[in-house]
Formats: structure tokens, C-alpha cells, sequence
């Protein structure tokens, strides 16, 4: 071979963002050169191979280029593996110094030139058989993100067209620049996994796309979608541990497990490469599709020299129009159109050891340029060479114009007729990226991205040509700047022109809108999604639910809503403060992401509501268990930062397809099944039927029925007497809202919710405090001497209005109404619910005269100090506890307590829901001061209320009777023990709780000392029973008689055995030594109640 070589200049990465893949690159070229030079060389002569790093980015790499024809003289170039850099070197340097470029790595197809040659994949060579793969096997919703520069805004633009094409949906979108930041990162995920994507298709490079697989797998994204990329492969894997590297996908031309000759064999030299341990897994032998790209283009160039019989460039293009060679993923064919090659596809599935293995095959493949560079694309005839072209003589000015120009703060650039830069101000250099000396001799034009570089050059001949000497900013659509590193921006521009000595001058302002255009995507972030959560809000799910429902017509699978509804959350939220609110909004949000099935969307539709919006459902059974999941995940306790929570929720399921459901029926049925599940107990779910429907539309039926009650004259008011168990005699009443319509009553249980959920109860309950104060007036002047007063209830939503108190001042003075005999009544969950807000507002209501009661009290969290900090003078026990007054053991402890903290508090207390003579008894008997119920009077007319005043029909002392008490003393026929004595009182306790007996046993020495207390009728019975009993001797009755109140509020029997003191260990003296007997006691009755007193307390 002749000394002379042939050289062939190479670019790979060894430093910079994708250095990962600059050995095997370089490997690569070395084994298909020396496979050539043993052959024989090119044209009798050695191929010499030429390195230069190309830095990872345009500005290296250009510089690479050049130092490659400049000083080594190359004949060709192989390169590079980014596409800003592949476009940079094309555009700066291949074309015009009409050098052969051979690129071995995939892009996304911008480049359009006489001496470009690309080797690898195409977007319908990878992406249009990627993206349906992963669709029809993951689902159809996707989410793409990728670094701001061409490659990935290219390839995506490809994929999101792939996808339209097969009807699915692009959930999220979103560039970064390169060398992402941990926050960006964190907020890309955090978008990606609250989108409901079935597959993430991230296009990020080298260092970038390693951090963000990473921090998917920990984030637990990984069980939730799959994931697929144009470019993960054996070197990426090699960066990730185990649990990362398993199952994500890729789509390229070449993969190590591809099994063609040309491979084993290349695998088989790589592996004797003195810089190669051992092939991976077990070594760092590598082989990727960037490589293999490396290894083609080497060879492809030496067989068009071959051909051609010269290196001279355009003989060698010509030769490599016609290519056709066999590399290790298969045949290569180039296109002499489009000088884009016809290359092998593959789909592989990667593994936990760093291997990948294939799952789909796609063949060779012929190249199709996308539509995206369709309209620009063209590969010129041959030109002649220019290294550099000569700079256009700028543009004349005097020195204050080029202060002026340069302090301006956008891009100012003027050109000849041509496009050819003249001049740039500061701006235009710091906004793109160049150097000051670097723009003047450049076209105008490659200031845009490859796509738009045609069209602009149209538009600008166009301009050049017509009778406008102007376009301003506003009247151009908007454009895309191209920085020097590839990384794009948006931008408005104007453009003018003038003649200057003879000669057309054009002048662009540019002015970079990123800002703006970031403020924008805000905004319609902010219109699509919750800002607490991040999830998708009500448009967006609704949006989102179409779109599912049309995939369904399609898939003809059902698609679920399951709608998701806090229990009790608006009482946590005021408990605990608001920030504690957001925080278990939040909370739940992260723990629905947590049980969902991958694709599904979870959406926050406000308030405590939730959603979830499930796909490709062919059975009730999946989604039902979802249901389940979620319940028992909410269930558990969530730690907020100073307390622990429970918060469960109720669900309601709807189903449907597109041809039988929309959107909006969808949700409206399953927030029907939701209040379903609320009816029945919260803490569940319940599935949508048509009965719900039903209900749904009945509920409807009454909110606008509600709406015109008052003007239509449906409202009254009835009024239930509250009557002292005292004497029997009224002293007030609680005014209660009635509704009839023409098709019959309403209970309130039915339209008082309905109205509190729609709006309407500060209307209502405007209406209802004026009719009551109107009814108070008449009562006042027909009984001026009776101390009545009126009880009227009022919801806490009521007191959200800012000038409720002015707004009731002006309502007593209007009606006369005494504001002292006025109560209002607030049920004890709602007034306790933000003691805060509702302090202010009772104070201000307080403060006009009114007094203030709690209504079902009991039944919520009420605190003492809460209680008293409010202006509360009334409280009235729930029904619930007066229910089971004579039935449970505990209702009477509880009423009994209240009763005494009332009474210590200096509050007066009313039971509510009294319906037998034994509930009146034993509330008499604890001293309750009023009572409630039907047993005294149902809700009534105002002219019934008034006749029941005139008559005041007392109560009747002897029926209502007073609690009976007896004292017995007895001598015990043997003696008792401590098990005999457990023996009597759990037999007593039986029997005291079926009569409705209290008292207590004393036994000491042989003797009881007994009190009992209860009906009189009852006490006598079980006297006769005693006296008659084996068990007691010389039973003598100590005392009997009526009782103000019983002493003990338990069913159960007390009972004392008092001890003897011990000498040795008590100090006492002699005379205190002498002990009363229990005969001694009974001897003085007084005494004894008086003993039996002192124990009750």
C-alpha cells in the first residue's frame, strides 16, 4: 500500500454531557478501519482514522470539524452523536467546504444537504413503530418530555403525530434545558405522575436521561406506567441499578442481542479490543446503536471511494447515493433522495442484569423525512467550496448610533437582500449565543430551526420583493430563535427595509418572549389543574373523561369514574386549622396516586372531592376493588405536622361508553352513587343504578322547587313547646321550617341538607328569623307578663355572611321583637367546627340581645374551654341519649354529666326528644331544668301554640311523680364474704336496671344499711320482696319519703364494706377509738339520708 493514507476524520463525545458513549464509538471506527486496512486499504492506499472530541456540544463539535479539514486534512467526516451539534456541523461547515458528512446517529431529520449522509433512524424508522407498539399493549395516553434542542422537540413532534393517528392522547408535554436542575426534575415527575399517562417517552441526553430514570424508579413511577425510548441501550443501562433497568423499553436499529454474522463477528473482535475486558454484562464491551451507526459509516464511505475509484467529493457522493452494504444490524440501503438511509428496526426490553432483549422486529425499513421538515426539505446540486465566506461591508454609522444600538435590549440585526448578516447589536450576540464577530457573513436564516429555515427564506424573498418597507411585531405570527447550541427559544419579530448608498438594507428586531410565553402556559395550567394538589381539575378531568369515552366507542371496553368524597372533612379543616386541611388534601391526593392502576387519572374537582377516571374496564370486579383499596388506604391514620388524623371517604362508581354516556352524565351519576354511599354510613362505596337516577333527578326537582318556595308561599313555620319539668308550664318554643309544595310536605331532613349543599340557606334562613320575630311580637302583646321566648335555628353557613348581625338588628327593630326572648339554636358539630370564626360572629349576634343555645348536644367534640368562650346559655341533650335514657346504662351517665357541668357552668339544660312518662321520670329525677318531645306537645300553628299558652296545660304532678327513696337496716343471716357480696350486686344490677333503681349498700359487722330510689309503685314491690328474703333478719325500714332528685345516677348498685383500722399501724387516740354502728346510724333518719348523701358525691 502507498505511504499516503486516506484520512477520515471522526467526532465522538469524550467529554461533555454524552461522554458515556464516546469509547465505544471510538472502538467502533478503530475495528472497521482495521478491518478495511487488513483488506487492503482504500484505492492501494491505508485509511487513517482522525479523532477529534466534539465536546457535546455545537460550539466544540464545529470546532472539531474544522480543525479536522483545516489541519488534518480529512476527506470526509463521521459524526456527531447530538443533533445540534450534527446541524451546526453541516450547516457551518460540511456544506460549505463541500465535505462528505456521514452521521451515525439517529435524529429527528432536519437536515437537508448535498454532502449529509445519514446511517441510522429516521422517526417513521423507530418512533412510528415505537409508539404504536407500546399503545396497543400500555394504553393511549402519553406523556413526552425531553431537552429543549431539536432532537427531542423533533422526535416528539413525530411521536405526538404517531399517536393522533391512532386516537390517543397527549397528556403533558415538557422541555427543560440541558443539564436539568433536582428541582426541575422533581417538578417534571411530579407533573408526570399525577397526568394518568399509560407510557412516559422521555428525550433527554446522556447524563440528563440517567438522573431522571433514576429518580422515576425511586419515585415508584415505575409500577404505575411503562416506560419507552428511541435511546436507551446497553451503555445507559450500565448507569442504572438493577431495579431501574428493568422493563423500560427502547426502539433503535441495533441492540447486542440482534443475531446477524456481521455481529457476532464484530462482537467477537470488540472483545479481543486491548481496552476490553470482557462483553457486557460481564465486561465494558459495548456495542450500541450509536457505535454500530460508527462502524457503518466507516464502511460505507470506504466502499464509495471503492466504487467511485477517487476520494474526490463529489464522486464519492455520487458513490454513496447508490450505497448498499451489509452492517451488524442487517442490510443498509441509502436513498439517493434523500440521502437518508433504509435502516433495521428493533424493539427491546431491557433487564435487570443491563441486557436487553428484543420483543418485536420491525425489518428494514425505508426513510421518510417528517412533516415537520417535508416543505424545507431539499438536497442541493453541487456548489463550490467556501471555507469562509468574504463578510458583506457593514453598514455605515456614526458612533452614537452604535451606542443606541448596542444598549438596546433586543435583537437588532441588519442584512443585505440576500439575508446575509451586516451587522448585530450586543443583544443579538448575548440572546443567541454567538460571539460578536461570528454573526456578521451568516445567513439571517439560520437564526431559526431547521424546520422553519425554508419557509423564512420564502417570506423574506417575498418582503425583499413587495411594495412594504415595514411588518412590526404583532403583525407576524410568532417565530422560534436557535441559539448557538441548538437550544431554542420563542420570539416575536419585525422586519424593515431601506436603501443605503445604492443597496437594499433589511432590518430584523427580535425580541425574546419566553417570559411571556411561560406565563401563558401558567395560566392554562392554572385553568386545567388544581394548584394545592397539582392534579387535573374539573375541566381537565371532564376533558380528559370525553376523550375516554370516544377511545371506548373504539375499544368497546368500559370506562369507571370513581367519585371520591371526604367524610367529616369540613370538621377536621376548622378543628385543626385550614394550612392542617390543605395539608390532608394533599395527603389524600398522594395516597389515591398510591393506589390507582397504572393509566388511571386522578383529579381533585374541588373542595374535598375527588376523582378517579379509570380506562379499558371489562369487569365491575376491577374497579370495585380499587374502591376497596382506596377506602382501606384512606382509613389509616395520617400524621399532618402537629397531629394525627383519620379521614375516611365515601365513593360512588358510574360506568359507561361512549355511545351510551357523555361526560357530564357520567359524573352526575357517580356523584349521585356517592351520596349514596353518605346515606348508608360513609366509609364505603356504592355503585351507580338507575334508581339513583331517579333520585338524582328528584334531588334536582327539589333544589329549583326550593328556589321558588318562598315567593310561590310553600314556607310556614310550626312551633314545638319546651315545657319545665318543674311545673308543667310552657316557656318557649322552637320555631320549625316546613315545606309543602303542590305535590305534598317535604321533610326538612330531606330539603334542609339540599339547601345548605346549594346555596340557598342564608335566604331560608333569613326568612324563617323574620316570620319567628314576627310571631315573637304577636306573643309579646298578647302575653306581655309571660317570659316566653322563641328558639329559632341557624346554620354556620349563615354566619359566613359578613353583616349577619346588621342584617337581624334591622329585622328585630322592623318586627318589634324583644332580641331577650329570642335563642338561637346551633347544632354542637357545627358550632364547635371553627370556634374562631363562629366566636366572632355569635359575640356580634350576642351583643344585640340574644342568647344562644347548642343544639344535639353530645353528639360532637365540643371542649370546656370552647364552651366557655362562646356566648352559650342553653344546652340541649341530643335525643339520641334521652332515647335510651330507661334502656342503656350509659345514657344516663352521659345526661347526668351533662347536667351537672351545665348546672357548675350556670347553663340551663333541655332534652330534647322526650316520648314516654319513664324518660320524663328519670330527667326530673336528674334535675334537667326543661323538656322537648312528643310526649309533651308535637309541632304546632301559631294559633295552636297560643291556645296551649291560654290553657297552660300543666303537667300532672301525681301522674309525673316524684323519685321515692327508702332506708332500710337488716341483720344479714350469715355471714357475707367479698364473694357473696359481688354475688348480690350483680344480681341487683339486673334487676335495678330493668325498674329503673338506684341506690347503695353499706355492710359492715353483719348488718346492710340499704338506700333505694326510684318509682314509689316499684320501691314497695321490692321492699316486700327484701323483708320476705332468707337472707335478712330483723329488717327495720329507717326512712322513705319523696326525694328533690335521685343521689345516684347509676343503674348499677354502689356498695361499701367499711374495714376496721389496724392499731398497730393507725394513729388514733383512745376515744377516737369507739366506732358507730349501722344500727347507730339508722337510728337518726336524717343521719342516715345524710350519710348516703355525703357518698353520692
Amino acid at each position: 500500500m502507498s505511504a499516503t493514507p486516506i484520512r477520515l476524520g471522526l467526532m465522538p463525545p469524550l467529554t461533555g454531557l454524552v461522554a458515556l458513549y464516546g469509547p465505544e464509538i471510538v472502538w467502533a471506527a478503530e475495528i472497521a478501519t482495521a478491518e478495511i486496512n487488513a483488506a487492503g486499504g482504500l484505492l492501494g492506499c491505508p485509511l487513517e482514522l482522525i479523532v477529534e472530541d466534539d465536546g457535546s456540544m455545537p460550539e466544540t463539535a464545529v470546532a472539531a470539524a474544522k480543525r479536522l479539514r483545516e489541519v488534518h486534512g480529512v476527506n470526509a467526516l463521521i459524526g456527531n452523536l447530538l443533533s445540534n451539534s450534527r446541524i451546526a456541523v453541516a450547516t457551518m461547515v460540511a456544506e460549505p467546504t463541500c465535505t462528505p458528512y456521514l452521521n451515525f446517529s439517529f435524529y429527528e431529520g432536519s437536515i437537508s444537504g448535498r454532502y449529509f449522509f445519514h446511517f441510522a433512524a429516521l422517526p417513521n424508522q423507530q418512533i412510528d413503530k415505537m409508539i404504536p407498539y407500546m399503545a396497543e399493549r400500555f394504553g393511549l395516553k402519553m406523556f413526552f418530555a425531553g431537552n429543549n434542542y431539536e432532537w427531542p422537540r423533533g422526535s416528539i413532534d413525530a411521536a405526538k403525530r404517531a399517536l393522533t393517528k391512532l386516537g390517543g392522547e397527549v397528556v403533558g408535554e415538557l422541555y427543560l434545558p440541558i443539564g436539568i436542575s433536582n428541582e426541575q426534575l422533581e417538578h417534571l415527575l411530579d407533573d408526570v405522575a399525577k397526568s394518568g399517562a399509560d407510557v412516559f417517552v422521555p428525550y433527554f441526553a446522556g447524563s440528563d436521561q440517567i438522573a431522571l430514570l433514576n429518580r422515576f424508579a425511586e419515585r415508584g413511577l415505575k409500577q404505575r406506567m411503562a416506560v419507552v425510548m428511541g435511546h436507551y441501550d446497553e451503555v445507559l443501562a450500565g448507569c442504572l441499578p438493577p431495579e431501574v433497568r428493568e422493563g423500560l423499553f427502547s426502539c433503535n436499529t441495533y441492540f447486542m442481542a440482534v443475531n446477524t454474522p456481521t455481529n457476532q463477528a464484530y462482537l467477537a473482535q470488540l472483545e479481543r479490543h486491548p481496552e476490553v475486558d470482557a462483553l457486557w454484562p460481564a465486561g465494558r464491551g459495548v456495542l450500541t446503536n450509536f457505535g454500530e451507526g460508527t462502524y457503518a459509516c466507516v464502511h460505507a464511505y470506504a466502499k464509495a471511494v471503492t466504487q467511485a475509484g477517487t476520494t474526490d467529493p463529489e464522486a464519492v457522493v455520487a458513490a454513496l447515493e447508490q450505497i448498499r452494504f451489509t452492517s451488524c444490524q442487517g442490510e443498509i440501503v441509502m436513498d439517493p433522495v434523500t440521502h437518508h438511509a433504509a435502516v433495521n428496526c428493533y424493539l427491546a426490553r431491557g433487564h435487570a442484569d443491563g441486557t436487553l432483549s428484543l420483543v418485536e422486529s420491525f425489518g428494514r425499513i425505508a426513510p421518510q423525512i417528517p412533516d415537520r421538515y417535508r416543505n424545507s426539505f431539499t438536497v442541493p446540486a453541487a456548489a463550490a467550496p467556501s471555507l469562509a465566506p468574504p463578510a458583506p461591508a457593514p453598514v455605515s454609522a456614526t458612533g452614537l448610533f452604535e451606542r443606541i444600538f448596542d444598549a438596546t435590549d433586543v435583537a437588532v440585526i441588519t442584512t443585505d437582500e440576500q439575508g446575509v448578516i451586516l451587522q448585530a447589536n450586543r443583544s443579538t450576540s448575548e440572546m443567541l449565543g454567538y460571539d460578536a464577530d461570528e454573526l456578521p457573513g451568516m445567513s439571517v436564516h439560520f437564526l431559526l430551526p431547521p424546520h422553519q429555515r425554508a419557509r423564512h427564506a420564502q417570506m423574506f424573498e417575498l418582503f425583499r420583493h413587495s411594495a412594504d418597507t415595514q411588518r412590526r411585531m404583532g403583525h407576524r405570527s410568532e417565530i422560534e430563535g436557535y441559539r448557538k447550541d441548538g437550544t431554542q427559544f420563542p420570539a416575536e419579530a419585525s422586519i424593515s427595509k431601506f436603501h443605503d448608498q445604492g443597496r437594499l438594507i433589511l432590518v430584523a428586531i427580535l425580541r425574546d418572549i419566553t417570559a411571556k410565553k411561560q406565563a401563558e402556559e401558567d395560566l392554562l395550567w392554572r385553568a386545567t389543574h388544581d394548584p394545592l394538589t397539582r392534579l387535573p381539575n374539573r375541566a381537565l378531568i371532564k376533558d380528559r373523561l370525553t376523550k375516554a369515552l370516544q377511545r371506548s366507542q373504539r375499544s368497546q371496553q368500559c370506562v369507571a369514574l370513581l367519585f371520591i368524597d371526604l367524610d367529616h372533612f369540613k370538621l377536621i379543616n376548622d378543628t385543626h386549622g385550614h394550612e392542617a386541611g390543605d395539608q390532608l388534601l394533599v395527603h389524600v391526593a398522594n395516597r389515591l396516586l398510591e393506589q390507582v392502576r397504572p393509566g388511571d387519572t386522578v383529579g381533585r374537582l374541588g373542595g374535598d372531592e375527588f376523582v378517579v377516571l379509570c380506562e379499558n374496564i371489562d369487569q365491575n370486579l376491577q374497579i370495585e376493588r380499587l374502591a376497596e383499596r382506596i377506602n382501606d388506604a384512606l382509613r389509616l391514620p395520617l400524621q399532618l405536622e402537629h397531629q394525627t388524623v383519620v379521614c375516611t371517604a365515601s365513593i360512588g362508581l358510574a360506568l359507561g361508553q361512549g355511545d351510551i354516556a357523555d361526560a357530564d352524565a357520567m359524573l352526575r351519576n357517580a356523584d349521585a352513587a356517592m351520596y349514596l354511599s353518605k346515606e348508608q354510613g360513609r366509609d364505603g362505596w356504592r355503585p351507580f343504578s338507575n334508581e339513583l337516577t331517579d333520585k338524582a333527578r328528584t334531588r334536582l326537582e327539589l333544589v329549583n322547587g326550593l328556589r321558588h318556595a318562598m315567593e310561590r308561599d310553600e314556607l310556614t313555620l310550626v312551633f314545638q313547646p319546651i315545657v319545665s319539668t318543674q311545673n308543667g308550664r310552657i316557656k318557649g318554643a322552637e320555631a320549625l321550617l316546613r315545606w309543602t309544595p303542590e305535590s305534598g310536605p317535604i321533610s326538612p331532613a330531606v330539603f334542609i341538607p339540599i339547601a345548605e349543599q346549594n346555596g340557598l340557606v342564608n335566604p331560608l334562613g333569613t326568612w324563617v328569623f323574620t316570620r319567628a320575630c314576627e310571631t315573637l311580637a304577636r306573643l309579646m302583646a298578647r302575653y306581655p307578663e309571660e317570659h316566653f321566648y322563641l328558639s329559632v335555628n341557624l346554620s354556620t353557613k349563615q354566619l359566613d355572611q359578613p353583616h349577619l348581625a346588621e342584617e337581624f338588628a334591622a329585622i328585630l327593630q322592623a318586627t318589634g321583637a324583644d332580641p331577650k326572648r329570642l335563642v338561637l339554636e346551633l347544632t354542637e358539630t357545627s358550632l364547635f367546627s371553627d370556634v374562631e370564626k363562629n366566636l366572632r360572629e355569635l359575640n356580634r349576634l350576642a351583643d344585640l340581645g340574644m342568647r344562644v343555645a347548642v343544639d344535639d348536644f353530645g353528639t360532637g367534640y365540643s371542649s370546656l374551654l370552647q364552651l366557655l368562650r362562646l356566648p352559650v346559655s342553653l344546652i340541649k341533650i341530643d335525643r339520641e341519649f334521652v332515647d335510651g335514657l330507661d334502656k342503656r346504662h350509659d345514657s344516663r351517665l352521659i345526661i347526668n354529666a351533662v347536667i351537672k357541668m351545665a348546672r357548675a357552668l350556670g347553663k340551663t339544660v333541655i332534652a330534647e326528644g322526650v316520648e314516654n312518662e319513664n324518660q320524663l321520670f328519670e330527667l326530673k329525677a336528674l334535675q334537667c331544668e326543661a323538656v322537648q318531645g312528643f310526649l309533651c306537645a308535637r309541632p304546632m300553628s301559631e294559633a295552636a301554640l297560643m291556645d296551649n299558652i291560654d290553657n297552660q296545660c300543666q303537667l300532672d304532678h301525681e301522674q309525673h311523680a316524684q323519685v321515692y327513696y327508702v332506708i332500710y337496716v337488716s341483720k344479714a343471716s350469715a355471714e357475707v364474704d367479698q364473694i357473696a357480696l359481688k354475688t348480690i350486686l350483680e344480681q341487683s344490677q339486673r334487676n335495678n336496671q330493668r325498674l329503673g333503681i338506684t341506690g347503695f349498700l353499706i355492710y359492715r359487722h353483719g348488718y346492710f344499711l340499704q338506700l333505694l330510689e326510684g318509682r314509689q309503685e316499684v320501691l314497695n314491690s321490692l321492699v316486700e320482696r327484701i323483708i320476705n328474703d332468707p337472707r335478712h333478719q330483723q329488717i327495720q325500714i329507717v326512712g322513705r319519703g319523696y326525694a328533690p332528685h335521685r343521689l345516684f345516677s347509676d343503674w348499677s348498685m354502689g356498695y361499701w364494706q367499711i374495714i376496721d383500722f389496724d392499731d398497730a399501724t393507725t394513729e388514733v387516740s383512745a376515744w377516737q377509738k369507739r366506732t358507730l354502728s349501722l344500727l347507730e346510724i339508722s337510728a337518726d333518719t336524717r343521719l342516715a339520708y345524710a350519710f348516703f348523701e355525703a357518698l353520692s358525691h
